[in-house]
Formats: C-alpha cells, structure tokens, sequence
C-alpha cells in the first residue's frame, strides 16, 4: 500500500502545488481499530485521497485467476472524483490478463455500511459491504474484466493496525509531507458458502502533514502482500511495502500468523531500525519491459528478493516473489506515464518468521519504480491503488 499498497491517485510535483498553506496533521481518533469505523469513508478535512482495495485469489473448479478491486476517491485542486479499477489475472491455460480503469460516482450507505460504483450510464459495477451484524464483506462486481457474484469475505483475525497504530509516514511528494491512516483484513473468501480462496483488503487514507521548502521530485514505492502457509501448519500472512524518496526509506514489514483466537501480528517500521538486525530490502532479481505505449524505454519488476531482520539477518523475511509480466493498469486519472503495474501471483519461495513455506495461496505485488540503465530516477508520482 500502498501496496501501493497507490493506484491512480497519482499526484505529480507540479499536481501538489495546490496544497497550500501550512497544516498540522491531526489522525483520525476512534477509540478501537474497529472495522465500521476505519470501513466508513474519512471524514478528515485533511483527507487528500482515500481508498478501499482487495487482491486476491479465487480457486473455482477448472477456474484459477487472482483479481484486483479498487475504489478510490481524490479531492484535490487539481482533481477531484472517483475511480473504480478493476482486474483478472488467469493462473491456467494462456495465463490471459484482463485490466481497467473505470471513472464514475461513488456513493456510501451509512445505515447498510456499503459501497456503490456506477459508470457514466448509472450502471452498478461494484457493490461491497461490511455487515456488522455477521461480521464479514460482501462483495459483487459485474464489468467486462472481472465477475464476482456473491463473494463473502471473512476476517481471519482482528483488523490490523499496519505500522503498530495504523499510522504511518508516506514521504514527501513534492513539497508537501504525507501521512496517512492504514489498516487492513485478511479473509478467506467462500461463494455459496464453500471456501474458495483467500483475499487481503486494505482501507487506506492520505493525509496531507505540511508544506516545506525544499522539493522532491523522486519517489519509488514498491508493495507486497502475501498469504501462504508454513512448514508447521500455520496459516501465514504479510504484507510489506518500502517508499523510496527525499527524506526516506519509509518502510513496514507486518506479519500475522494463525487465525481467530490463536492470530498473532508483529508491525516494524523505519522507526524501529536501531533495535533490528536487518531493515526491509527489496531487490529486484528480474525485469519486464513497461508496455510499449508508454513511449517509455525502461523496465519494471516481475521477480523480487525481500528480506528482513530481528535477532538476525533474513530471520522475519527471505522471500522470492514472481508474478506473471505484463499486469499493467491503464487509464489512470492524472497521470504523467499511462501505466501501473498492479500484479497478483502464485510463486513465492522461501521463509517467514525463518520457517519454510509450504504452499502459496496468493501474493500481490505493486510497483510504481523505473529505472534508466545509467542513471536510477524514481517516478515523480504517487501510484496506489487508488485504492
């Protein structure tokens, strides 16, 4: 998250100049990370862009494809309005990817906590819910990339405060400090109530902190999400995401094993480095070429190393992760480079919590960095899934 973890919502240096005037930030206060709250849509004047996203994987007789939902707001000077993005990445067969960017308008119903997504011709491409009353999501989308009818999610334990508190720092974009608010579930998803796959949903928000002098136009955010199981038995999951920029690295590696009563989270950011053996590295091992579209000639991750450390070197993360090429998003809102590779998979090698993997259930991977072969330059954007 963002991920990235950042989709759309895609602010260039030139795009933040309408954030003027300098403000303190102010978190939004609840007294619990409850879901109904943090499920709700930010009421924080500060709120710049918000979004409620998922990936995931759903395993249905000869079908076997990850998927991508995100609805995003931006209220900005520059833009304004809401987007849906959308995809479907096929794990059998020709491995077909099917993407895209949906604009139209958002709506929230306060008493059923649900959202609605229609395009320009009133049609309804997503409805998603929290159903207090059972504790659980409700998910239904209906557009040409991606069907999902009827789709319960259900928490595997107590929503999680990514960084510890569910805030956390963004970097500097421009010439303005970001924060924001950031937590997450991860559900087992059923259809008809049988089980068919496993999702992570993330409800995150940006807040803009404070105007600066100096200005940066270099920004690099990379983002992982992960549920597998490990060699003893125990259902794994993590997400870790690192943001490259003018004041970095900014960084979260958070890690729950288990499930309901025996659920157990460790969040470390950049802040607890001097207690840590090793922080969060991620290097990318293999390149794809961006779509040719972009009139760009640099390249982007498809297989990653990630590692992080407690008492030791590579004891919380050493992980391989691939995800099949060519996971571009097109149509982003505002953007100065017509792509985002937003990625979903099913190869990861190697061990968390320094235990061994078993099996894969489904990894996410987000990347909005681009490097020249000679000179290494972030994108000047931020880019998560606007979700």
């Amino acid at each position: 998250m963002i991920r990235s973890k950042l989709e759309q919502l895609l602010f260039g240096a030139m795009g933040l100049c309408f954030l003027a005037g300098a403000l303190v930030f102010r978190p939004d206060v609840a007294t619990a990370a409850d879901r109904l709250t943090w499920w709700a849509p930010s009421t924080d004047p500060l709120m710049r862009a918000e979004w409620r996203y998922t990936a995931g994987r759903i395993t249905d007789g000869d079908q076997d494809f990850g998927f991508i939902v995100s609805l995003s707001e931006i209220d900005t000077s520059v833009v304004q309005g809401y987007a849906l993005t959308v995809q479907r990445q096929d794990f059998t067969g020709d491995q077909n990817f099917a993407g895209r960017t949906y604009t139209g308008t958002l709506t929230y119903d306060t008493p059923t906590a649900t959202y609605s997504f229609k395009d320009g011709s009133n049609q309804e491409l997503v409805n998603w819910q929290w159903d207090n009353s059972v504790q659980l999501y409700k998910l239904t989308v209906a557009t040409a990339e991606l069907v999902l009818t009827n789709v319960t999610m259900i928490p595997q334990g107590a929503l999680i405060d990514e960084g510890g508190d569910g805030f956390i720092k963004a970097g500097r974009i421009g010439n303005v400090l970001v924060n924001s608010n950031y937590y997450a579930d991860w559900t087992t998803l059923e259809i008809g109530g049988v089980e068919k796959g496993v999702a992570r949903i993330d409800m995150h928000v940006l807040l803009k902190d404070s105007i600066t002098t100096e200005v940066s136009t270099d920004y690099d955010h990379r983002w992982f999400a992960l549920a597998a199981d490990l060699d003893d038995g125990t259902p794994a999951w993590v997400s870790a995401w690192k943001i490259e920029d003018f004041d970095g690295p900014y960084w979260t590696v958070t890690i729950a094993t288990g499930s309901d009563m025996t659920w157990n989270v460790l969040s470390i950011t950049e802040e607890d480095e001097g207690s840590l053996a090793e922080p969060l590295t991620v290097t990318t091992l293999e390149r794809q070429n961006l779509p040719a579209s972009t009139g760009l000639n640099n390249s982007t991750g498809k297989k990653w190393h990630l590692t992080a450390g407690n008492n030791q070197a590579n004891d919380l993360l050493d992980l391989q992760i691939t995800v099949p090429e060519g996971q571009f998003i097109t149509g982003n809102i505002q953007t100065t480079s017509d792509w985002l590779e937003e990625a979903v998979g099913i190869q990861v090698e190697g061990k968390i919590s320094d235990t061994q993997i078993s099996a894969v259930r489904m990894v996410a991977a987000e990347s909005t960095t681009e490097f020249d072969p000679l000179v290494m330059t972030f994108l000047p954007l931020i880019s998560k899934h606007s979700p």
